[in-house]
């Protein structure tokens, strides 16, 4: 099976520093992202370049479990990841890029399903409902880090 790729961008009406300080602590996962159950540091760093996390998301009545750990932090600007272990090899990331009305975040992910294990139309079947849980949670994210801002 071929790798797979996500990638959806939205534009948020507030600083990239507050957007990126929201995606930097891993609480905010599960409250944005459907069918996620655990999201939780492994050992004592929770955020930065080498965090470790365990991860559990429920598809089709299908726990898919991974350890992702961070391989790109620049406060501001990046948080990316790959996976260590689990039957999901992965890869991803958000950017935050600075615009005139706010910022503009990227999320891409590229990903390998586990054909051998699911098979080719399950795989396909369950690329659409990650992708469309994804997208509502950019979504989420959005009207949250909005409604902060106009807090503020």
């Amino acid at each position: 099976m071929a790798r797979l790729e996500f990638s959806s961008a939205i534009n948020v009406k507030t600083t990239h520093e507050r957007a990126f300080d929201y995606f930097a602590d891993h609480r905010h996962v599960a409250q944005v992202l459907e069918g996620v159950s655990r999201w939780e540091p492994i050992g004592a760093r929770t955020k930065g370049l080498g965090a470790r996390y365990k991860v559990e998301m429920l598809a089709f009545g299908i726990p898919l479990k991974n350890v992702l750990r961070l391989d790109r932090w620049r406060p501001g600007r990046e948080i990316g990841w790959i996976s260590d272990s689990g039957l999901i090899k992965q890869e991803g990331g958000f950017t935050f890029t600075e615009r005139p009305d706010g910022v503009r975040i990227e999320l891409r992910i590229v990903y390998e399903p586990p054909a051998a294990v699911l098979g080719a139309a399950v795989a396909r079947r369950l690329d659409g409902v990650i992708r469309r849980r994804l997208e509502t949670a950019l979504e989420r994210i959005r009207k949250v880090l909005e409604s902060e801002s106009l807090k503020s």
